[in-house]
């Protein structure tokens, strides 16, 4: 079974040496390349990704903090001309970090790493029978509540609150929220795409019931509540919701 892969790189030339260096090895196959993070989100999110080659040192968003924020963490291959970023980059138990510009032989070799690892342990992407027999194309989802099986609509909900294996689910018109057994990273990936957003290790919210952001919290329209935006999800909360709405 080949090996699908992504490269996200701000620099032409060295997409184009890695794309010649995956075209030269078959069990490699490219669905994508990228010059900004921001723009393989929605690749990441929506296919099966194996392994990325990510630049680090990028414009829009530092590839380490960008891959740190990914809800499912496809294998990882850094590519940078900055050797620094290197026990950073093992610290995240990277495949491999290559060294700009990069060898041919220094690419193989890492390729060959992939071998003896197992594929990574992801879910159903959305879109898949998974996802979607959980969360309906039509705005609704289902939840687990003690011994029964409710049905909830996406715009009923203002946000979710994570608790270990336990779940919050806080209502715009309720002021008790459905406590589920789920996980917070199931909400995020299954909602991604519905207009739901993680800005927090425990929080995932509705875009469309934030009433303003500031000094980096938002406040949602139908609860006094103020939520923090997390360090590691910051970057892409600005890009993916504020900046791109600007």
């Amino acid at each position: 079974m080949k090996i699908k892969c992504i490269i996200i790189d701000d620099e032409t030339l060295a997409i184009d040496i890695l794309v010649d260096y995956i075209s030269k090895v078959p069990m490699l196959e490219l669905i994508g390349k990228y010059d900004s993070a921001i723009k393989a989100m929605d690749c990441l999110m929506t296919q099966q990704v194996d392994l990325m080659f990510l630049d680090i040192n990028m414009p829009d968003i530092n590839g380490i903090k960008f891959y740190e924020s990914l809800p499912l963490k496809p294998k990882v291959i850094f590519t940078t001309a900055y050797s620094e970023y290197a026990v950073k980059g093992f610290e995240i138990n990277a495949v491999d970090y290559l060294l700009k510009p990069i060898s041919f032989d220094r690419f193989f070799k890492a390729i060959s790493k992939i071998m003896n690892l197992p594929k990574p342990d992801l879910k159903p992407v959305i879109g898949s029978p998974a996802i979607e027999s959980q969360v309906d194309n039509k705005g609704y989802i289902f939840a687990k509540v003690e011994h029964s099986t409710i049905k909830i609509n996406l715009k009923d909900i203002s946000y979710f609150e994570g608790f270990k294996d336990y779940v919050k689910i806080h209502l715009i018109d309720e002021n008790t929220p459905i406590l589920t057994l789920n996980s917070i990273k199931h909400y995020e990936m299954s909602l991604f795409s519905k207009g739901f957003i993680r800005i927090h290790k425990s929080f995932v919210v509705s875009i469309d019931q934030i009433e303003n952001i500031s000094r980096n919290k938002v406040k949602m329209i139908h609860k006094d509540v103020f939520i923090s935006i997390g360090e590691s999800y910051k970057d892409i909360f600005y890009e993916l919701v504020v900046k791109k709405n600007l």
